[in-house]
């Protein structure tokens, strides 16, 4: 009985304002944490309701004083307690092996939380594709897992285990699963190279190769591609990158090279006209505004007839627009040649016999 009464009144002694003030600082982390939590929640409903009505940098930093810097100033609080306290030698070791577990587990915790922080951060711009998120948070979920495979293995180093062995295993199984895995791992890496390269989105309208569609899903290791004969097609991320791609959607206009021929027969005074009425057709233009001339020549003297080259621009990446235009643009040739008495040409031979 004496003995218990001095070891309460050595630790009243020595450890009880170290106690109280671990107890403190505690209660204090967590009012904070409390009230941080339900702050950050009417943040959100406040920002799904109307995103102009909270501030940027409001709900990120909330969020990690929260998620990371509340963990790690409770990690900070008991690391103090502990240096300014002795126990007895078998105490001491549990202490330790207990203090190294808390600190592996928020430190990890907290590299996490950081990581769907930026991750979050990210895909809150406008500009960020939640397709790309979708396909990103599985491979965010296996990161998250090795940080906590290597966070352990440092805990067992810590607590005297030799891990040699097992980062030899961990070595050799990597190099063997990496082997297996080429494939898979190029589709993988060329998906950062859609994400971060950005060179289509969903939506966007492709050429490759010889094939041609609209993108309509980008996955870790396949994407999808709506073919102009109406089925997907589903091709490697590897196979897609390795290609030159052209991309039509981010295209701002669309330039057109267009060729009409008329006969050597017709007159030099009909012949003079035929670029005017061209850029009348063009400036004249009611399926979209902004077509614009950018020139009309007569070009050359064709093996059966006389050419002329024509550029214009169409201010839509558009294809069914632009078809459109061309369209109004042919019409209104047509109808002008036959008001002015010009024909179109056709391919003739002319052959020539030599009397005997």
């Amino acid at each position: 009985m004496t003995d218990i009464t001095h070891i309460i009144q050595t630790f009243q002694e020595n450890y009880m304002v170290s106690f109280f003030m671990l107890l403190g600082t505690l209660l204090v982390l967590l009012a904070a944490n409390a009230i941080l939590g339900k702050r950050i929640k009417k943040l959100e409903s406040m920002k799904m309701q109307d995103e102009r009505s909270v501030k940027a940098p409001a709900l990120p930093m909330l969020r990690f004083i929260k998620r990371i810097a509340i963990p790690l100033l409770f990690l900070a609080s008991l690391s103090v307690f502990l240096n300014s306290v002795s126990f007895a030698e078998g105490v001491q070791r549990v202490v330790q092996i207990i203090f190294a577990v808390i600190m592996t587990i928020i430190i990890v915790r907290s590299v996490n939380k950081a990581l769907e922080l930026s991750f979050s951060k990210y895909f809150e711009k406008e500009y960020a594709n939640r397709e790309h998120e979708k396909n990103l948070k599985p491979l965010l979920s296996f990161v998250k897992l090795m940080l906590w495979v290597v966070g352990f293995l440092i805990l067992l180093s810590n607590l005297g285990f030799n891990i040699t062995t097992a980062l030899a295993g961990l070595g050799v199984g990597g190099i063997a699963v990496a082997i297996a895995a080429q494939g898979i791992l190029g589709d993988l890496f060329s998906y950062f190279v859609i994400f971060f390269d950005h060179p289509f989105a969903l939506g966007d309208f492709i050429v490759f190769g010889d094939k041609s569609g609209i993108v309509e899903r980008i996955g870790i290791k396949s994407s999808r591609i709506r073919v102009l004969s109406g089925e997907v097609l589903i091709i490697s991320n590897s196979d897609l990158t390795s290609s030159r791609i052209h991309n039509y959607k981010q295209m701002q206009r669309r330039r057109v090279v267009s060729t009409i021929t008329i006969p050597y027969e017709t007159p030099i005074e009909k012949v003079e006209q035929v670029v005017d009425i061209i850029k009348e057709a063009i400036a004249n233009v009611k399926t979209i505004e902004g077509v614009v001339c950018d020139r009309s020549h007569f070009q050359t003297f064709g093996a059966s007839s006389l050419v002329f080259e024509t550029v214009y621009y169409v201010p839509s990446p558009d294809y069914v627009i632009y078809m459109n235009v061309q369209q109004e643009i042919n019409l209104a040739l047509l109808k002008k040649f036959k008001e002015v008495g010009i024909e179109f040409a056709y391919p003739t031979q002319k052959v020539f016999t030599v009397p005997v």
